[in-house]
């Protein structure tokens, strides 16, 4: 796919009449509906294999996933950029029988890569409003407004071709962001920037989204623009949606093990479980073990613990726990005190450490390195993979 093709994506060049967006505008149920939507390649079956996708008008989602589980693909399918087969429902118009272009006009991508026109900033912001029929008269505010959103209102004059990195991917943003589409399709905007500004251009994304209620599609390897972004986030593996669910869920309770890894759980652990007669015994490493309340779906192969379902069993301490709580001894091996909270570092045996977060108020004492302590948590915290 050459850049022409690309920027198409949100200046869309083709020769269709020009009609202002705000005349499409309508209230539908779903800005997005996908229904048994499949994509291959020469060389790969299912490249992605979508059984049912929604988004709502507003809505915030995150796609998580591995390289190569089809989150780029997702989106260039969304933005009818890529061939597929199924069913796929934009704006409440069945795409099948829709004008695409209109529909792409509706929608907005930034690609991960940056692609920028041969020209000023100030151009290549202002042809994504040409070419939707914007009046002329309403395009130069406009653009210096987003320019200015994003940090890159000093760039006007600058050509394109000698931006850095950094800057090049703020103008991307501006150039997507500046028509005020219905539906966002982000793929990882925070690309190419410093870490200083990587938290403040999400959040601004995200206002700029909420202002104007339109919903938002966002890709990142980079979770921290996840936390900040979306409250419903979806896994892809394989080109399949393995979990689609908020947000916290996804971290706390991940569908399967890469998951976990993916998501940074603090603590997976090689267990295995038994059916007993008071519920499921669950067996840890270095004969840890505990009485599940709930149900497991068996097979299993791990135990997820997130670090601040951890404290420190200190009978000092003036923080009440829980009667039925496992705990577990171990030496300290590393302590690294942030800002309220200590994630602390424990071995457990030869076999297993565990990462514990807790807050400065738990601890009523100093907690020193190759020090013996009392970690515990409270079984139902416990997610199985």
């Amino acid at each position: 796919m050459n850049i022409m093709t690309r920027l198409k994506s949100f200046v869309n060049l083709e020769s269709y009449p020009v009609v202002q967006q705000e005349n499409f505008r309508m209230i539908n149920e779903y800005v997005l509906n996908i229904h048994q939507v499949r994509v291959d390649s020469n060389t790969r079956k299912n490249i992605l294999s979508i059984d049912n996708f929604v988004v709502r008008p507003g809505e915030l989602v995150a796609v998580v996933g591995p390289n190569g589980a089809g989150k780029s693909t997702l989106l260039r399918t969304i933005n009818l950029l890529q061939p597929y087969r199924g069913e796929m429902q934009l704006f409440g118009h069945d795409v099948s029988h829709a004008n695409k272009t209109l529909l792409r006009r509706r929608s907005a991508l930034v690609f991960q890569e940056t692609l920028l026109l041969n020209d000023t900033v100030f151009n290549n912001v202002a042809k994504v409003l040409e070419f939707r029929g914007i009046p002329a008269n309403k395009i130069k505010q406009k653009v210096h407004t987003t320019l200015a959103t994003f940090g890159c209102e000093h760039l006007a004059n600058r050509s394109a071709r000698s931006l850095s990195g950094g800057e090049a991917k703020r103008v991307c943003i501006a150039c997507g962001l500046v028509a005020d589409s219905e539906l966002l399709l982000l793929d990882e905007p925070s690309a190419s920037l410093d870490v200083g500004i990587r938290a403040e251009i999400i959040e601004k994304i995200r206002q700029w989204a909420q202002a104007r209620g339109s919903a938002v599609i966002l890709v990142s390897h980079n979770f921290t623009d996840i936390l900040h972004f979306a409250e419903r986030a979806i896994a892809l593996s394989d080109g399949c949606i393995i979990q689609d669910d908020k947000l916290e869920m996804l971290i706390r309770r991940p569908a399967n093990e890469q998951l976990a890894r993916l998501v940074g759980m603090d603590n997976i652990i090689p267990c295995r479980v038994e059916r007993g007669s008071r519920g499921y015994l669950i067996k840890l490493a270095n004969s840890i073990e505990f009485l599940y309340p709930g149900e497991v779906r068996t097979p299993i192969t791990a135990c997820c613990l997130s670090g601040d379902a951890f404290y420190l069993n200190d009978t000092s301490s003036s923080v009440l726990h829980p009667p039925g709580v496992v705990t577990i001894e171990g030496w300290v091996e590393r302590i690294l005190r942030g800002i309220g909270t200590y994630t602390i570092w424990v071995k457990v045996g030869e076999e297993l450490t565990l990462i514990a977060r807790v807050p400065h108020s738990h601890i009523s004492g100093n907690v020193s390195r190759h020090e013996m302590i009392e970690l515990a948590f409270n079984p139902r915290d416990a997610h199985f993979v």
